[in-house]
């Protein structure tokens, strides 16, 4: 058995949690006050205890032998949760990001010394009932890359470690397939926040416009990256997945309702600040994420 520690109690983090809890050792860390909080995991089969050990943030002195870190929570808190984690992560452990968007990797890099870095991008599907509760409403690929080279050639031991999380594999092309999710997620959270509906309700024709622009321009600028995405292959991958979601809310649109901060910099942000580093112009994306701030910083 591993002894993998999961930081973060929203739905993926769950997730991940009770699947990886029947074969390995883990240790959830929250940031609730409460002691021994208990998780809930609830699929075809009933409610059940995710068998896990629970740990508040400031209060890890107790950690130690952990081999792999899955830091499973919003793009703009995954520093700060790294940086409270870093004291006792020894040179083999393994550190696995799993978050919506992208975000600059350097700072992170800055803050690890020999760790293998990897990324986790999945369409696990579920939502949080309540403050202990997941519900797991469907599977979908989760695919495990190498955020350096180095990371890419111990990642065997790793997949075996992680195989209980449902349709797992591993790709050397991480970063296309980041960048794929990345238009898929520019495609409807920003919209769906805005205009507060559900995903389906953007198949609708008045959105088409909308959601070419924002599409176009961040392909685009990803080309210019190296990223090697096509327009058309992002658009249909999106339209696919607002098919899939029809019901669901983006999780833009929950953290802009619950008035929490959402992830707009590491999506339309991170097109924007590419593009101005490459002397480009991003005004759709600009726009969108000028609206959803405002739209925040309202509430």
């Amino acid at each position: 058995m591993s002894n993998i520690v999961i930081v973060g109690d929203g739905a993926i983090g769950l997730l991940y949690s009770y699947f990886l809890s029947a074969t390995n050792n883990v240790t959830l860390i929250t940031r609730s006050k409460k002691s021994g909080q208990q998780y809930y995991y609830q699929g075809n089969n009933g409610k059940q205890l995710i068998k896990i050990k629970t740990l508040n943030n400031q209060n890890l002195t107790c950690l130690g032998g952990i081999d792999i870190v899955i830091i499973a929570v919003k793009a703009y808190q995954v520093q700060t949760a790294l940086s409270q984690l870093t004291p006792y992560l020894h040179d083999s452990c393994e550190v696995i990001l799993s978050h919506n968007g992208m975000t600059d990797l350097a700072p992170i890099m800055g803050m690890l010394n020999e760790q293998p870095v990897y990324f986790l991008t999945t369409r696990l599907a579920g939502f949080k009932a309540n403050s202990a509760t997941v519900i797991h409403t469907g599977n979908g690929e989760s695919i495990l890359g190498a955020c350096y080279s180095a990371a890419d050639k111990k990642y065997h031991t790793l997949v075996s470690t992680l195989c209980a999380i449902p349709s797992l594999s591993y790709s050397e092309q991480i970063d296309t397939i980041r960048w794929q999710k990345l238009l898929i997620n520019i495609a409807i959270n920003p919209l769906s926040a805005f205009y507060n509906v559900k995903n389906g309700a953007l198949n609708s024709p008045k959105y088409n416009s909308d959601i070419f622009n924002l599409v176009s321009e961040a392909c685009f600028v990803a080309n210019k990256l190296g990223a090697g995405v096509t327009l058309p292959d992002s658009l249909e991958n999106a339209y696919k997945v607002m098919s899939a979601t029809a019901d669901n809310f983006s999780s833009m649109h929950q953290d802009s309702v619950h008035n929490r901060p959402t992830e707009i910099d590491a999506m339309c942000g991170y097109i924007c600040q590419q593009a101005k580093l490459l002397n480009l112009k991003a005004p759709y994306n600009q726009y969108y994420l000028d609206k959803i701030r405002h739209k925040k910083s309202a509430n």
